[in-house]
């Protein structure tokens, strides 16, 4: 029986997958289903530590297309707003984005993915936002995936669209599958779920934060101190480790959905309830 499970704090800025970026914040968690409560941690890497002689986002396709694990949560959207969607839904935007042009990059420019958006269907608003997106609008800071500007969701979308349809695996909600499931996780939600600080947690001047989130997730989670060391040290590193609890919910059929039926058709964000 599989008893891992992968965290994945995902970026869309081509230059934090390079083989030499020394402050990559594109970070890999993996754990143990411990108990039936919690996890225990038992690796923490940024992505150009994954084995391999390819470039990092090729080796986390692999890592991930290969199986081996029961779930991975990863921090990006994994579709569009269903207005924006084609009709064949999300097998036929997964093929889409991979035609979209590179120029040599892991994934396409988030200004490719807003063009392919609008020629689905015009933009009624400057920032679309899915449904489960608006849910948490007002609670925690959300992004558009079809806004290309400052703080926009377009990159991070066109990455992880191209992530999925890459590794070929079954993608939650549109399937309940409990071996290589791809979930899709925004740690943000899960802090302001857990009344943890959701905010202002990165850098220097974020250190007090990072360790009262630790904390708080500690009775869910073992953690050893190398590795806590690693989380204290780094937000990407700690929001890794909290994708784990996305993935942990699907799985256990425990994360909920609002709205099953638009769900299936624009994604949802898995939140661990406990």
């Amino acid at each position: 029986m599989l008893t891992v499970v992968h965290g994945i704090d995902f970026s869309g800025d081509a230059q934090k997958w390079t083989p030499g970026c020394r402050r990559s914040n594109v970070w890999i968690a993996t754990a143990q289903l411990h108990d039936k409560a919690s996890l225990k941690l038992v690796g923490l890497r940024p992505v150009q530590d994954l084995p391999g002689g390819s470039p990092p986002f090729e080796r986390l396709v692999e890592l991930l297309a290969g199986g081996g694990y029961c779930a991975a949560g990863i921090d990006a959207p994994f579709a569009l707003p269903a207005r924006h969607m084609p009709d064949g839904g999300l097998p036929t935007l997964l093929q889409d984005v991979a035609e979209l042009p590179t120029d040599s990059r892991p994934f396409a420019k988030g200004a490719e993915l807003v063009a392919y958006g609008e020629g689905n269907a015009s933009l009624e608003e400057l920032k679309p936002l899915r449904k489960t997106e608006r849910f948490w609008r007002g609670r925690v800071n959300v992004r558009s995936t079809l806004w290309n500007g400052p703080r926009g969701g377009a990159p991070f979308t066109a990455g992880s669209l191209t992530l999925l349809g890459r590794s070929r695996r079954p993608v939650w909600p549109w399937c309940r599958a409990a071996v290589g499931l791809l979930v899709e996780a925004f740690p943000a939600a899960q802090l302001h779920h857990w009344q943890l600080p959701h905010k202002g947690y990165d850098g220097p001047d974020g250190a007090s934060e990072r360790e009262t989130i630790i904390e708080g997730i500690s009775p869910r989670i073992e953690i050893a101190d190398d590795l806590r060391v690693r989380c204290q040290e780094s937000a990407d590193a700690l929001d890794s480790v909290l994708c784990l609890f996305a993935a942990r919910a699907a799985v256990a059929g425990l994360a909920p959905v609002d709205d099953t039926t638009t769900a299936e058709l624009e994604g949802w964000i898995a939140v661990h309830p406990q």
